[in-house]
Formats: C-alpha cells, structure tokens, sequence
C-alpha cells in the first residue's frame, strides 16, 4: 500500500555550521497507522483527522553535537492503539563514499562521509529502536519500503552506500486519549568513541544536558 500522505520534516542538522557541505543529515519523522504510512512534510505539528491521531515535534539542542526530537503522538479515540513511529536520515546532498549501516553489536544506525561519524538511535518508554533498516533512496515512499505494509514490516537491509537513507522505528502502544512520548537523536563527531560516549549518557540520562539556548 502506498503512502498517503507525505508531511516533510525540513530538520537539517550540522556538525559545523560553517563548512555546511560536509556530513549533513536530514531528519524526516513519519507514522504507520494500520498498514498506513505518513511522512511529516514541512511541519513539527499535524493532525490525521481519518486516524484521529496528532503529532507534535519539539527539536532541543542538548549539546552541541547532539541534535534532540522529542515527539509527542495523541491517540484521541476512546479505543487504544498501536502506531510505528517512523525516523528516516539521509544525506541532504549524497556523494558515492557515503555510508550507512545497522551495527547490531552497537544498537545503533551510523552514517559515515567526509570523516563526520553519525549516530542515530531512539527510545519510547523505555524500548529502543523496534526495526532498523537502510534503503536506496528510491525505495522511499513506496512499497518496496516494507515487506509487509499492512503489518508494519520493514524491508531489511543492514549497509547501504551513496543515496541510501537509514530508517528505524519505535512501536507505540497508547490506551484511549493517551499521548505517548518518544524521543530520537543524531549525534555528529570525529570520533566514534565520542559520540557512543555521548550516546550512553542520553540512554542513561537525558538531563545530563541542560538544553543549549
């Protein structure tokens, strides 16, 4: 089944903000409902009145090499459910060296061009990343996305290189006019010891880092 709506989240995140062409990564948040899937295009709040489901996106800067997506998605009928949040990243401009992968050992998504290593990961109330998977651009936005739609099931694909996206998921169980509250995160560095250093204090403790004004 093919999406139905696409709502882009423009998200850009830089390690260095004065040499933009190197290591960029956009961040594009998205929702499976019952087979359905909506991309957030352009916009940090939206309501699917068909789904009766809304999301807001709140973007805090916790460090300066930690870019920070708290998301907020509000089941508004009187029956529970259960949705996918959805994080895709890719590059915003794509070269042949860059990389992407699953580290299983890691628990993690990396993205590596221009010596910038990225980590991406996510957790919702407790659980981490549900399904990781990395896709050639191409496959974005249409079946060839999942193994089975209608149940929410990522094609697999644990490395991709030049125009690849990495995308993972957080399974969301809410009751009745629940909001449920899930967090995702980039973190850019030179060094892969830093940013799985950095990674470890925000799984173990998000108020380690007093938001950056």
């Amino acid at each position: 089944m093919k999406p139905e709506a696409y709502f882009h989240s423009n998200n850009q995140m830089y390690l260095d903000e004065k040499n933009k062409s190197k290591g960029r990564i956009k961040a594009t948040p998205g929702i499976w409902i019952e087979g359905k899937t909506y991309w957030l295009w352009d916009a940090s709040e939206k309501l699917i009145p068909n789904e009766a489901i809304s999301i807001q996106i709140r973007q805090e800067h916790k460090h300066s090499k930690i870019i920070y997506f708290e998301i907020f998605v509000r089941n508004h009928l009187a029956t529970p459910r259960n949705v996918k949040l959805i994080m895709m990243h890719h590059y915003d401009v794509t070269g042949l060296d860059h990389l992407a992968f699953v580290s299983p050992t890691d628990n993690v998504i990396f993205h590596l061009a221009d010596d910038i290593v990225h980590l991406v990961n996510g957790h919702c109330r407790g659980d981490g990343m549900e399904q990781r998977t990395i896709q050639p651009l191409w496959n974005l936005y249409s079946d060839r996305l999942w193994n089975n739609s209608e149940k929410g099931v990522l094609k697999y694909q644990p490395m991709g290189k030049g125009a690849t996206a990495s995308i993972f998921t957080l399974n969301m169980n809410i009751d009745s006019k629940e909001t449920c509250e899930c967090s995702s995160w980039v973190i850019s560095s030179r060094s892969k010891l830093e940013v799985m250093g950095l990674n470890h204090v925000l799984l173990k403790n998000t108020l380690a880092f007093p938001n950056e004004k």
